[in-house]
Formats: C-alpha cells, structure tokens, sequence
C-alpha cells in the first residue's frame, strides 16, 4: 500500500471516530399521544447535543426552562398539552426532559405547559418545511 493511500485511510478513520454520531447516544424511543409522535428528555450533555442536531426534522421542538437564582436552568416534568385549531387535543403528555420534538401536521395550535402549578400558552402555525422551535421560560 502507497504511503498517501495510508494516509488517506488513516484520514478517513479518523474522521469517521471524531464524528458527533458515533459518541453520542440515541435519542430516546419515541412515545405517542394518539397518533401524534413525540420525543423527550435531553438530559446530560450528550443527549441534549443530539436534541439539539435533530429537532431541525421535526416540525416543533420545545424547550424548558426556569430561573434558578442568578442563572437560567434546563428542566423536565413539564405537562405540555397542544391543541388544534378546532380545539381537539393532540398532545397531553408529562414531559422527562428539557426538550420535546413533536411531530405535528400543518396547522395552527395552542401550546399550553405547566410548571409547579404555573401554566403559560403559546400559539404557533406549523408549515410543511419549516421547523417552529418554542421556548418556555418560568421565573
């Protein structure tokens, strides 16, 4: 074998062992509300990273959070609960993690999510293509 055909294979290797998919761990299975799909957790850093890489393919990511004295902290335990324009439930869920991605069909939605007895809503319009990605953000 030629040095550089060496090289170049050492190369390859290399590139293929630094890869962010090859550390990192699965997401976790995913979970259904009827026939609405979802995802959620995203502790530890690993898994939040690959959260992060992914919710891209999914039509809506959400994301928790709530201040912690001087800082802003993830958080999980989370009730979300998202409703169509015609008022029918689609997800009603306790959420075990910071992130949730949601598989939803194009349209228009309330977005409700409870944390320690406080709730806060969000509407969102959903569109074939393009990613909607919600924050919540308790004091």
């Amino acid at each position: 074998m030629s040095p550089r055909l060496s090289l170049i294979g050492i190369a390859m290797s290399l590139a293929l062992l630094s890869s962010p998919m090859v550390h990192s761990q699965e997401l976790p299975p995913s979970q259904y509300y009827g026939s609405t799909e979802y995802i959620s957790g995203g502790i530890g850093s690993d898994e939040a990273q690959l959260f992060r890489m992914v919710r891209s393919t999914f039509p809506l990511s959400v994301n928790f959070s709530a201040n912690q004295g001087e800082r802003v902290g993830y958080i999980s335990d989370v009730q979300l609960v998202i409703r169509s324009s015609t008022d029918q439930t689609v997800l009603n869920s306790l959420i075990d993690g910071p992130y949730c991605l949601i598989r939803l069909t194009p349209g228009n939605y309330k977005v409700f999510a409870t944390y320690q007895g406080q709730t806060q809503e969000r509407q969102t319009t959903i569109v074939e293509g393009q990613p909607r990605e919600l924050n919540f953000t308790w004091k």
